[in-house]
C-alpha cells in the first residue's frame, strides 16, 4: 500500500497539471458519453431493465408491502433469510420485483417494489391512476400467495398477515425539490464565503468543481445502475460538504504560494504555483480520502440493501471529488484568473482609448 501511495505521489509530482489541464477536462467528459452509452442501453434492453436510470420507488411511487409473521423469532438468522427467499418468490410468480427490503422488529419483514409488473416477457407499467384497481388485485394475489407459502413451509404453526399500500413519488419529489434548493443556496453562500476569504476565481473554480463532483457521482451511479432513491439525497449533501474541504484546502495553498509575490508586486507563473499548491496539499488529500472510502467501502460491501444505495454514491462521489481537488480545481484557478488578467487589460485599454480620443477632441 505504501509502494502505492508512493507511485502515485511521483506521478503527481513529475505531471505538470495545469500546462495538461486540457486533457485533464476531457476525462470528466468521457465519464458523462460512458454515462449516456449506458443509459441508453439500459433504456432498450427492455429484458433486464426498463429506464435510462434505475429510478427507485421513492420516486416513481410503487407498492409498499408488510409481512407480520405474528411470532417473535422470526427476523433471526437463517428464519429471515427463508421467509425473505418466500416473499421473493411470491413477487417472481406475480412478475413483481423488490426494490427494497428491510425488517420491522423480530417478526415482521417491509418490502418496497415498483408498479411495474413482467407480463409475457414485457415490462408493463401498473403506477398510472387508470391502473390502480389491477394492481390492487396483483397485490391481493401476491398476499394470498404469500399466506399460502407460509402455511406449507410452517405447516399452519405461524399466522402471517399481509399488508399493501400504494405509495406515490409526490412526498419524494417534494423531498428533491427541497434538497437541491437546499445544495443550491449552499452552493450561493460557499461562493460569498470563497470570494471574502480567498477571491473570485477561487470561488467560481470551487462551484464548478463540486457541480463536477456531483455530475460524476450520479454518472457512475447510472452507469452501475445503483438505484436512485431518497438517499441520493443524503449522497450529494454530504459529497458537497465533503469535497469542499479539500477544495479549499488547495486554494489556501495557492494563496499561501502567491503572498510572497503579490508583497513584493512580483509577476508569478501560473501553471508553477498550482503544480506547487496541488503537490504540497496532495498528501492529505490522497489520505483523508482513502481513509473515508476504507468505511464507506466496508459498508457497501457488509451493509444491506439500503445502506448499499447510500454508499455507493458516496464512493463515487469521493471518486469525482479527489480528482477535482487535485487535477480541476487548481487549473480552473489559473484559467479564470488568466480570464480576469485579459478583462483587465481590455479594460484599461478601453479606458486609454476613450481619454485619448477625448483629448484629441478637446484640441
Amino acid at each position: 500500500m505504501t509502494k502505492f501511495f508512493g507511485k502515485v505521489k511521483n506521478f503527481v509530482k513529475n505531471f505538470d497539471i495545469y500546462d495538461k489541464s486540457k486533457i485533464l477536462f476531457i476525462v470528466p467528459l468521457v465519464v458523462v458519453l460512458v454515462m449516456i452509452v449506458c443509459g441508453l442501453c439500459y433504456e432498450f434492453n427492455t429484458s433486464s431493465y426498463d429506464k435510462f436510470a434505475n429510478i427507485g420507488v421513492d420516486f416513481q411511487g410503487g407498492t409498499l408491502l408488510t409481512v407480520d409473521f405474528k411470532q417473535p423469532g422470526m427476523n433471526s438468522g437463517s428464519k429471515y433469510n427463508d421467509n425473505l427467499a418466500l416473499i421473493n418468490e411470491a413477487l417472481e410468480e406475480n412478475g413483481l420485483t423488490a426494490s427494497v427490503v428491510q425488517s420491522s422488529g423480530d417478526s415482521a419483514i417491509i418490502v418496497r417494489y415498483l408498479n411495474t409488473v413482467k407480463v409475457g416477457g414485457q415490462l408493463v407499467d401498473y403506477s398510472t391512476d387508470e391502473k390502480v384497481a389491477e394492481m390492487n388485485t396483483i397485490n391481493d394475489k401476491v398476499k394470498s400467495d404469500i399466506s399460502e407459502k407460509v402455511a406449507v413451509k410452517y405447516a399452519g404453526a405461524v399466522e402471517v398477515e399481509s399488508t399493501t399500500s400504494l405509495i406515490g413519488n409526490t412526498s419524494s419529489m417534494r423531498l428533491l425539490r427541497t434538497a437541491l434548493i437546499s445544495v443550491a443556496v449552499a452552493l450561493a453562500l460557499m461562493l460569498v464565503y470563497i470570494v471574502i476569504r480567498f477571491d473570485l476565481y477561487s470561488a467560481l473554480a470551487a462551484i464548478v468543481a463540486l457541480i463536477h463532483d456531483i455530475l460524476i457521482m450520479m454518472c457512475f451511479t447510472v452507469i452501475f445502475y445503483v438505484e436512485i432513491g431518497s438517499t441520493i439525497v443524503a449522497a450529494i449533501i454530504t459529497i458537497v460538504a465533503y469535497s469542499i474541504n479539500n477544495t479549499i484546502i488547495v486554494f489556501d495553498k495557492i494563496r499561501a504560494t502567491v503572498k510572497p509575490y503579490k508583497k513584493s508586486h512580483e509577476k508569478f507563473d501560473i501553471g508553477l504555483v498550482i503544480n506547487k499548491s496541488v503537490r504540497a496539499t496532495l498528501t492529505r488529500t490522497l489520505f483523508t480520502t482513502f481513509t473515508t472510502l476504507i468505511v464507506i467501502v466496508l459498508l457497501a460491501a457488509l451493509g444491506v440493501a439500503s445502506i448499499r444505495t447510500f454508499a455507493l454514491p458516496i464512493i463515487f462521489g469521493l471518486i469525482g471529488g479527489f480528482y477535482s481537488s487535485v487535477f480541476l480545481a487548481g487549473p480552473m484557478w489559473g484559467i479564470f484568473k488568466g480570464w480576469g488578467e485579459k478583462i483587465k487589460v481590455a479594460y484599461k485599454n478601453r479606458k486609454f482609448k476613450k481619454a485619448k480620443q477625448l483629448k484629441k477632441a478637446v484640441a
